[in-house]
């Protein structure tokens, strides 16, 4: 069984599209705001999270922007009045795959869904390796001992930065301006080793691939 997310704090129409794709065989949540749906995000598995924009605690945007950070494989379909051409090319810049306006018929939001959820988010050929760790840092799949899952999207970059100049030393500054080019949240040294310590974390016994080089940066290497 599929499982959508619908964030949407019209109760009337939130209760009618539930209803709908309860009948078709999804199971279904609701919820009204930002926070209420990244909560949501962290704790199931969505296969798709229909989204309005105009929500309880602010911009369905940011739900959008924090599916991306979190899990590339949810699809993500906007659901809005907010239907100007600058306004769709806002939902897409964030990572939206659809972006159906409102008023809209529940034949067309379904037709939508199923070919959403019919294409897979192919990993992508670019992969980087080292040892038993293989990473595609576009879908953030990682195959770690013949295992697959997903890391963050901000812990990848920094891991295919340190793939992509394995066996070599990288500097904090240069991992900052890799991932956060043109940012305008620049971290600091002490956040950046916090994701470094996350990403180990994730590693498990492979761990030691990420070794520390004091007084200068990071290097990817396989354990001696």
């Amino acid at each position: 069984m599929q499982n959508i997310l619908l964030v949407e704090n019209d109760l009337t129409l939130s209760k009618m599209i539930k209803g709908y794709f309860t009948n078709k065989n999804f199971e279904c949540h609701t919820c009204g705001s930002v926070e209420k749906a990244c909560d949501l995000i962290e704790e199931k598995d969505f296969d798709i999270v229909i989204l309005d924009r105009v929500l309880d605690d602010g911009d369905g945007i940011e739900v959008a922007e924090f599916i991306n950070d979190f899990n590339f494989k949810i699809r993500v379909l906007i659901l809005s009045q907010k239907s100007k051409t600058e306004d769709k090319i806002a939902g897409f810049e964030v990572g939206a795959d659809d972006y159906l306006s409102k008023p809209f018929a529940i034949s067309e939001l379904s037709l939508r869904v199923n070919s959403l959820l019919s294409k897979q988010k192919l990993k992508n050929s670019d992969s980087l390796s080292l040892g038993p760790v293989t990473i595609f840092p576009k879908t953030g799949e990682v195959i770690l001992n013949s295992i697959t899952s997903t890391m963050r999207k901000k812990e990848i970059q920094i891991l295919a930065c340190l793939f992509k100049h394995k066996n070599h030393v990288v500097s904090r500054n240069m991992i900052i301006n890799d991932v956060w080019s043109g940012g305008s949240e620049i971290p600091t040294h002490t956040t950046l080793d916090v994701y470094i310590r996350r990403i180990r974390i994730f590693l498990g016994e492979n761990k030691n691939i990420i070794k520390t080089i004091r007084g200068f940066g990071y290097m990817a290497a396989l354990a001696e």
